[in-house]
């Protein structure tokens, strides 16, 4: 069982998403070559924080934390895109700061 309340995990998740948007921000400043990819990898964080505040409010953190192990497990291995690399290190954040473990050992102690 996670002890985090909700609070808790909404003000990290909101920090979280705070930083991934000035990193979409600053993608605009990088060389070209680099730009699109780390916009990208960017806006992949962004987004899953906010499907993961949508998670916390909608059916709390403990169901979170599974909906997060399932999509973290329907991540592609090899050949990661950028977006999928990014989805990969936003999950595994929340992985760190709700559970502390990596996702490989997270589970859910009933």
């Amino acid at each position: 069982m996670i002890e985090l309340s909700p609070v808790d995990v909404l003000r990290a998740l909101k920090r979280c998403l705070c930083l991934a948007q000035q990193d979409v921000l600053c993608s605009a400043y990088l060389d070209v070559g680099d730009r699109e990819c780390c916009k990208e990898y960017a806006l992949a964080r962004s987004g899953i924080y906010q499907w993961l505040q949508r998670m916390v409010l909608e059916y709390g953190v403990n169901q979170t934390y599974l909906f997060a192990v399932a999509r973290y497990d329907d991540l592609p291995l090899f050949v990661k895109s950028s977006h999928d690399c990014g989805e990969g290190e936003a999950l595994e954040v929340f992985f760190r700061f709700v559970a502390g473990e990596c996702p490989s050992s997270a589970q859910i102690h009933a």
